[in-house]
């Protein structure tokens, strides 16, 4: 068998394929290719609905995310950035902490003292 035979290149739904899919629909905006984030999106919208409801936009998303844990790190960041010509926006501080609400112990139980005599 060639692969002629079954594969389809043309850019045209075939007949049999129109009449065996009532009610196909193309989304140009959601190519999956370019932009998978936006057709997962996408396809979290549909599963809230028709009740439920989302935001069409997250403050990540699939923006290319960052982050500078020293000093040197930033600077390579930043001088990429200015190379590609792709600016970037500060979204947190440079501190970190942990809030109170961050369990701070252990969830590993401590090993029993071994109690035998050697």
């Amino acid at each position: 068998m060639r692969a002629s035979e079954f594969v389809n290149e043309s850019s045209k739904i075939r007949q049999g394929a129109k009449h065996a899919l009532p009610g196909l629909t193309i989304n140009k905006g959601l190519d999956n290719n370019n932009n998978p984030y936006l057709a997962y999106r996408f396809g979290v919208a549909l599963a809230a609905a028709p009740r439920g409801d989302m935001e069409p936009n997250n403050e990540i998303g699939s923006n290319f995310t960052m982050i500078d844990y020293t000093d040197a790190g930033a600077e390579i960041r930043k001088h990429a950035e200015k190379v590609m010509g792709q600016p970037s926006s500060k979204k947190t501080s440079s501190d970190s902490c942990e809030l109170d609400s961050v369990n701070k112990t252990s969830p590993v139980a401590t090993r029993p003292k071994d109690h035998r005599k050697k």
